[in-house]
């Protein structure tokens, strides 16, 4: 007796449409961007909260501002997070900083009041503020941008010619964190592509 077998050709539609799904690269690889931009956002705002600071000064929120400029984006070879904040490869990589200004110096606020604040801003005319230097280490000794409040010297700002960070691989996830990400993106994606499909009714 010949029975006939009646479905397989929309068995064969549903799972056509998954392998079509299934080798979309680039929406496959959105998922695991969109997955994996939560775990470095979240690693961030840990660390900012975490962040030491000294007593009596504001938070400065670096880190809360470098987890809101983490994006997940993805082309068809691959996905990853980019984050925007300005300075966070270099806490990550470490390296130097210079002033932009040929021979100029970096300003490192020494009061609570100064934190954020340019010393521009906060000494308009320059006869307003004057250079200290003191002896030290190093040859040229400390020098300080430095001001008289009621006859007394404030010392503002530390002025240095250069500050070098070392590398810090604990500003980003561990990779385990981040492939853990990518897996349950995958597996996500995998079953709505079933679903759509209809592939996932499907039984052996």
């Amino acid at each position: 007796m010949k029975i006939e077998v009646t479905g397989a050709e929309e068995a064969k539609e549903a799972v056509d449409a998954l392998s079509a799904a299934l080798a979309d690269k680039p929406a496959l690889h959105a998922r695991i961007a969109k997955g994996a931009r939560p775990v470095v956002s979240n690693w961030l705002l840990d660390r900012d909260g975490k962040a030491k600071r000294k007593p009596g000064w504001p938070r400065s929120g670096y880190w809360g501002h470098a987890a809101e400029s983490a994006s997940g984006e993805a082309d068809a070879e691959a996905a990853w997070v980019i984050i925007r904040k300005e300075g966070v490869g270099l806490h990550l990589r470490g390296g130097t900083v210079k002033s932009t200004r040929p021979g100029g110096k970096l300003a490192i606020p020494l009061r609570a009041e100064l934190f954020d604040t340019n010393p521009r801003e906060k000494f308009p005319d320059r006869a307003d503020a004057f250079v200290l230097k003191s002896k030290g280490r190093g040859p040229d000794g400390r020098a300080f941008l430095a001001y008289r409040e009621n006859g007394a010297l404030r010392l503002a700002y530390l002025l240095l010619s250069s500050v070098t960070l070392g590398a810090d691989p604990t500003v980003l996830p561990p990779d385990d964190r981040l492939a853990e990400a990518a897996q349950k993106a995958c597996a996500s994606y995998i079953r709505s592509a079933a679903r759509k499909s209809g592939a996932g009714g499907l039984r052996a």
